[in-house]
């Protein structure tokens, strides 16, 4: 099949959910034999037109957004490829292929659902955090999600042959929102390589010998976006109360983002200097070695998440973990993990206490939370099912 692949950023523009889903995606289908195109936004630095033998169109419209430009520019750019070598499917991740609605009559098109704008609404007004912030929330941020949440997405909705939800709470919610028939519903949820997050206890030690961590201490770690929606000064608020109990104890902070100086602010001013590392952004390739290196993993979102694909190479890491019980994130942990209130800094703080007390606790998680993801959400299986309603779409076109 000849597969053209829609997305606003890659891997090589940011690290997030969308992009991983994206570039495991593209690399899925070509390892199958099929040829990608990958259509994105400009991408920042040097770019190649080529990545691992995926051909990667880099248009001239604003890295990493959506815009006017971007969906004209698009839907230009890949029915100028078809016109010359018909593609037979299309596939995009979001809102990335909406201009493409009503300009590519026939060619079968398969739109990746990872949330719905009305509830990016609750999400960012947890980013809110100063005067500018409030003022531009209801002025800019809402009539933005409102546009396209009633142009863009319900467009596409509409339209697009098939819709992959990475949830079973997204389909619920197409259902019964926006009244989407049966037949165009498929539930794809997020994957991770278990193989490559598995347990490896000899890399322990020469992950924390590199991080600087000591071989006895107790090490909670979270990853994300460093942003107030992802709820990492909750991580931090919660580490201070377990630190009172194990002096001892560590936490590791993985990812950047704009929230990263104020929280090395409340890191100074609750006297964690030397005992909570911020390490900023990580390669995906050296994310196994930080698991390694942590006895508990924590996800303290405030964030209406999709999936939380960290949350799934944690569980895969065969690390504990302890999650805000928030949107799909229930659903991705199961009876695999804690669970406590978004936002609540007194019953995290708890869940983090049992971690670290419960051996028992900790290795019943581990052991469920990488079953889960093993039967769940598996790369290959997913891959292979995502493939094969591909080609069920193409028909004789493949």
């Amino acid at each position: 099949m000849r597969v053209a692949l829609l997305t606003k950023s890659t891997l090589a523009h940011t690290v997030g959910g969308v992009e991983v889903h994206a570039e495991g995606l593209a690399h899925g289908l070509a390892a199958h034999g099929h040829e990608v195109v990958v259509f994105t936004t400009t991408i920042p630095g040097p770019s190649r037109a080529t990545t691992d033998g995926i051909e990667v169109r880099s248009l001239e419209t604003q890295s990493g957004v959506y815009s006017r430009r971007w969906f004209a520019r698009s839907a230009d750019a890949v029915i100028g490829r078809h016109r010359a070598t018909p593609f037979d499917v299309i596939v995009s991740e979001d809102l990335a292929g909406s201009g493409l609605i009503g300009r590519a009559p026939g060619i079968p098109h398969l739109v990746f659902v990872h949330g719905l704008s009305l509830e990016h609404v609750v999400s960012y007004w947890r980013d809110v955090d100063g005067i500018r912030a409030l003022v531009r929330y209801p002025v800019i941020t809402v009539p933005e999600l409102l546009y396209y949440a009633g142009v863009h997405e319900r467009r596409l909705i509409r339209h697009a042959t098939l819709l992959g939800c990475v949830n079973a709470r997204l389909v619920a919610q197409l259902r019964s929102w926006h009244r989407v028939e049966e037949c165009r519903l498929r539930l794809f949820p997020c994957w991770v390589d278990a193989e490559r997050f598995a347990p490896n206890p000899d890399r322990r030690a020469r992950s924390r010998e590199a991080l600087g961590l000591p071989p006895d201490a107790f090490v909670f770690m979270t990853a994300s976006v460093v942003t107030r929606q992802k709820g990492v000064q909750l991580a931090v608020e919660a580490f201070a109360r377990e630190r009172t109990r194990d002096p001892h104890a560590r936490l590791v902070v993985v990812g950047d983002g704009p929230y990263r100086a104020r929280l090395e602010s409340k890191c100074r001013a609750l006297g964690l200097e030397g005992c909570c590392r911020l390490v900023g952004e990580v390669p995906p390739a050296r994310m196994p070695d930080y698991f390694a290196a942590a006895d508990a993993f924590i996800f303290p979102t405030l964030r209406m998440e999709s999936t939380g694909i960290v949350l799934l190479e944690a569980m895969a890491a065969g690390l504990p973990v302890a999650a805000s019980a928030i949107a799909a994130v229930p659903e991705v942990v199961g009876d695999a993990g804690l669970l406590v209130r978004a936002g609540d800094v007194g019953a995290l703080a708890e869940a983090m206490r049992r971690l670290a007390q419960d051996p028992g606790l900790r290795a019943g998680l581990a052991v469920r939370g990488r079953a889960r993801v093993v039967a769940h959400y598996s790369k290959p299986d997913v891959i292979a099912r995502i493939e094969a309603e591909c080609r069920e779409l193409a028909g004789p076109r493949a």
